[in-house]
Formats: structure tokens, C-alpha cells, sequence
């Protein structure tokens, strides 16, 4: 193997590797939070205050950073962001108060806010040649799997672990310091022909094709508004309807959810970018549908595979939207473009955790949570409209991918 494909090979699994630990890490705590409801006396509005404040870092990072690795380089912001992460770990371990937990959340978010759309660019750049065509699918199964495992280890750990709040920081911060040495060992991706003077702009669409990122960001939002919904609306119905059930089951439950996106994107990425979107959106509807008799019906089973149904259909719908994202946006516009993706993603994700509280206080948890589902149903037909009228049904071809891809390679994807 040439020296050049062993780099990129290496760049592109550290790469990967670091968007898995970095979104664990946003996920981790979940479980935990009964722990710190417990020792710190915290009501159920304070813990979705905990998680607002999460919401926020990631959306003030992907404002602030937004034009930021267009002039120092994709790598030196993801170090940023690996640095965030592990002052967030430091943060935990010294907790002792809500304070502390605002503190180490806002942090967290930060660093996640920092990787999402730089680290989905950076993997598309430095892939290896044999992968290129589905780099994005790769980036963004990472960016989910992290989100699927970190409720899951956190789950475990509470399980089985005398510390989980302690031990699992811990843990997470040493891989974090691996992480930052081997990242400093990668390819950087942007040469510095391409880099630019800093000047900062807020995160925009791209300039050609908005019908088709608006139609894109819809059915994304839906997506990411059922994975947060799960994760606020799951320990509120395991509660109701299963009050002995442990921190594991919900851990596990959230986590088959983000992990059937993953799965959704890696099984399945040979699918074209078209039929991903349409397979993706009618899958997600079904779960959605399920979601509904499961909470009519106080079901765990069927809550389960509403969760698993749910990823799977947001996994092929969201993997297939950033690969068209990628295809369809100029160099110089990719990241922003990425960006306002992921903001639009997590600000949809965050309000049905952050509003969940409030309604089923008022009206219960049945209304609570169809009325999310009827939200994420509307947000998801609303998309496919919008690609109707930009012609993506009708099988109209990428122009390119602005950074000189041939239209019709990319075309073959559809």
C-alpha cells in the first residue's frame, strides 16, 4: 500500500474514532442523571435545564466555530474540541453541585458543537481513495453510533460499577488524552492554498439548490426530534409503566434507537441517495406510528421496536441527506452548509427533551408524546414536499460536488 493511502487510511480512523468518543461522551451521563437527581436533590425540570444547557454549547459552537477550520485548518479545531471534552470530564469528577453539572454540560456541548461539522468535512477530505464516495455515510454513522453507545455504557456502568458517575469520567477523559496525540498525527485535510483570512459568518445554506437543503433539513429535524424525543420521553414512560426497571433498560432502549441509525447508515450505504431518502422517511413514519400505540398501549415491546424503527428509518434519511449535502456544496460553503445542518438537527433534538417536562406535567405523558410524534410527522411530509418540488422524485442529477467531482459520477448515486 502506498504511503499516501496508508495516511489517509490512518487519518480517516482516527477521525472516525474521535467522533465516536466525542458524541459518547454528550450521551454518557443519561443514565447517570438519577444518580445526580439523588445525591443532589435535583427535580425533574432541573435535569432538562442540565440538558438545555448541553443544547446550547452545541449550538454556540456551531455559530462561533462556523468559518473558524476554513482558516486554521479542520484538525486544530477538532483539538479544540477533543479539549472541551476533556475539561468537561475534569469538570464531572469534580462535581458536587448543579452548578458543576451546567458547567461540565455546557462544556460537553461545546466540544460536540465543534466536531459535528467540522469533523463530517474533515473525514470526507482526508478519505481514503476506496471510500470516498461514502465518506459522509461513514461521518455521520459515527457521529450516531457515539450517540447510540454513550447511554449504553453509561446504562452499564450504573449497573455495575460502585462509581459510574466517577469511574466512567475517568475513563473517558484518558481516552480522550489518546485520542489528542494520535490526532496530532493525521493528515490535515485543507491545504493551505485553500485556507482563507478569518472572517466570521454566521452558518448559511449553500447558494444553489436550497429547495433541496430545505427540504433535506425538514426530514433531518424530524429525525433528530424522534432520537431526542426518546431519549427525554423513555425514562418517563419506563417510570409509568415499568417503575423497576433500571438505569440499564433505559440506557439500552435509547441506545437501539441511535444504533439502528448507525446501523442504517453503514448496512445500507450502497443505496442511492434517493431511494436512502424515500426507504428512510417511510421507515421513520412507521416507527413514529408504533411510537403512538406504545405509549396508548403502555407497551414495552412495542416501545422497543417504535425506538429501533425510529433509528433505522432517521439513520438512512439523515446518512443520505449529508452525502447530498456534501455532493451538492462549493468547497468554500461546505462547512457552513454542514453546520446550519447540525444546528437545525440538534436545536430539534433538544426541544422535545427540554418541553417534554413541561407537558406531560400539564397534560400527561400520552399527550405529551403524541403530540411529539404528530410534530415529527409533520416536519418529515413537509420535507418530502420540498424535495418534490426540487425535483429529487423525478430523479434529477447532482450538478457537482465543488470541489471539481465530475456531475455524472455523482449522479450514479442517485
Amino acid at each position: 500500500m502506498p504511503a499516501t493511502d496508508r495516511v489517509r487510511n490512518f487519518s480517516f480512523a482516527v477521525t472516525l474514532v474521535s467522533v465516536v468518543a466525542i458524541m459518547a461522551h454528550t450521551a454518557l451521563p443519561t443514565p447517570i442523571y438519577a444518580i445526580y437527581s439523588r445525591e443532589f436533590g435535583l427535580t425533574t425540570l432541573q435535569v432538562t435545564e442540565v440538558y438545555a444547557i448541553y443544547a446550547l454549547g452545541v449550538i454556540a459552537a456551531l455559530v462561533l466555530f462556523n468559518s473558524l477550520s476554513n482558516t486554521i485548518g479542520r484538525r486544530p479545531l477538532l483539538l479544540i474540541g477533543l479539549i472541551c471534552s476533556a475539561a468537561s470530564n475534569a469538570v464531572f469528577l469534580c462535581a458536587d453541585s448543579i452548578g458543576y453539572l451546567f458547567a461540565a454540560r455546557l462544556l460537553t456541548g461545546l466540544a460536540a458543537g465543534t466536531f459535528m461539522g467540522t469533523a463530517t468535512v474533515a473525514a470526507v477530505e482526508v478519505a481514503p481513495h476506496r471510500l470516498a464516495q461514502h465518506a459522509a455515510v461513514w461521518a455521520t454513522a459515527a457521529n450516531i453510533f457515539g450517540l447510540g453507545i454513550g447511554p449504553v455504557i453509561g446504562g452499564l456502568g450504573t449497573q455495575f460499577l460502585d462509581a459510574p458517575e466517577h469511574q466512567l469520567f475517568l475513563c473517558h477523559l484518558a481516552a480522550v488524552v489518546v485520542l489528542v496525540v494520535l490526532l496530532l498525527t493525521t493528515r490535515e485535510p485543507l491545504s493551505r492554498d485553500d485556507r482563507v483570512p478569518f472572517r466570521w459568518t454566521a452558518p448559511k445554506p449553500p447558494s444553489a439548490d436550497r429547495l433541496t437543503y430545505a427540504g433535506l433539513t425538514l426530514i433531518g429535524v424530524s429525525g433528530m426530534a424522534t432520537l431526542g424525543m426518546l431519549a427525554g420521553l423513555t425514562p418517563h414512560f419506563l417510570g409509568t409503566f415499568y417503575p423497576h426497571s433500571s438505569g440499564l433498560a433505559s440506557g439500552l432502549i435509547v441506545g437501539g434507537g441511535f444504533g439502528g441509525s448507525a446501523l442504517a447508515q453503514l448496512a445500507f450505504r450502497r443505496l442511492t441517495i434517493t431511494r436512502g431518502l424515500a426507504a428512510g422517511a417511510a421507515v421513520m413514519s412507521a416507527g413514529l406510528l408504533l411510537l403512538i400505540a406504545a405509549i396508548f398501549f403502555g407497551s414495552g415491546v412495542l416501545y422497543t421496536c417504535a425506538a429501533v424503527c425510529t433509528g433505522l428509518g432517521q439513520g438512512l434519511a439523515i446518512g443520505r441527506s449529508i452525502q447530498e449535502i456534501s455532493a451538492r456544496t462549493a468547497l468554500a460553503e461546505r462547512v457552513s452548509a454542514v453546520n446550519l445542518y447540525y444546528v437545525a438537527l440538534y436545536t430539534g433534538a433538544a426541544v422535545p427533551v427540554i418541553a417534554l417536562a413541561f407537558l406531560e406535567k400539564a397534560y400527561g405523558l400520552s399527550t405529551a408524546g403524541f403530540s411529539f410524534c404528530v410534530f415529527a410527522l409533520a416536519f418529515c411530509a413537509l420535507g418530502i414536499v420540498q424535495l418534490n418540488r426540487a425535483g429529487m422524485w423525478r430523479g434529477g442529477t447532482t450538478t457537482g460536488d465543488g470541489a471539481g467531482a465530475p456531475a455524472a459520477s455523482l449522479a450514479e448515486n442517485r
